[in-house]
């Protein structure tokens, strides 16, 4: 009998590791939101004054600050998925010393990105790496001025560049899944510099629920 007994046991468990291994959100679309903290990496630069003199100041600037990102998505396996975003950043912020000079200039940065993203499931709890690529437009207001060798910017410009993350992520239940990550816009020419988003961020996956829980 303790024999017998033993053997359901047995039987037991591994049909509850089997069904808790297959836990997993399924394929279909999903939409969501991050919220956290940018960083653009501008780098020291000259601000003009107005004044006489000096006629510029060297500034460091503050590249950080709180950002978002919205994205929609479609999961095409629990392996793999193909993801669309808009991110704000953070402006960076040249504020000169002495305080009182007008001239405090801003880049700010604005990007929408195509990802691919693949993912490795663990019970409830999936890695996922992604790669892709962003068309960020920078937007310059005040009156900046490079320093050498970086060239004189003004204005807009747009920057096609490839983006890299890296995250982890967790099912809250069937159709909810909130993940932490890290993605950067790599640097390129004239003077942009990386664009990091670190977040956390919140899905709604709009799947069958008993196929989101048990695959089908």
């Amino acid at each position: 009998m303790h024999t017998k007994n033993t053997k359901r046991l047995g039987v037991m468990l591994i049909s509850s590791s089997l069904i808790t291994a297959a836990h997993a959100i399924g394929p279909g679309f999903y939409m969501g939101a991050q919220a956290g903290s940018t960083n653009l990496n501008n780098t020291p630069q000259a601000v003009q004054t107005g004044l006489s003199s000096p006629l510029t100041v060297p500034v460091t600037p503050s590249n950080t600050g709180i950002g978002e990102r919205f994205f929609m998505g479609a999961g095409v396996n629990k392996y793999a998925a193909i993801e669309f975003g808009f991110t704000h950043y953070a402006p960076s912020t040249y504020k000169p010393s002495p305080s009182g000079l007008s001239n405090t200039p801003t880049i700010s940065e604005n990007g929408v990105d195509l990802t691919g993203k693949a993912m490795y499931p663990f019970e409830s709890v999936a890695v996922f790496g992604k790669l892709g690529v962003t068309s960020i437009r920078q937007t310059l207001s005040g009156s900046l001025k490079a320093l050498p060798p970086a060239p004189q910017q003004s204005g807009s410009s747009q920057h096609v560049r490839p983006l890299i993350g890296v995250g982890i992520s967790y099912e809250l239940t069937p159709n909810w899944v909130t993940d932490l990550s890290w993605t950067r816009a790599l640097k390129g020419g004239n003077g942009f510099q990386n664009a990091d988003l670190m977040a956390v961020g919140i899905a709604y996956h709009f799947v069958d629920k008993f196929c989101g829980q048990f695959l089908c």
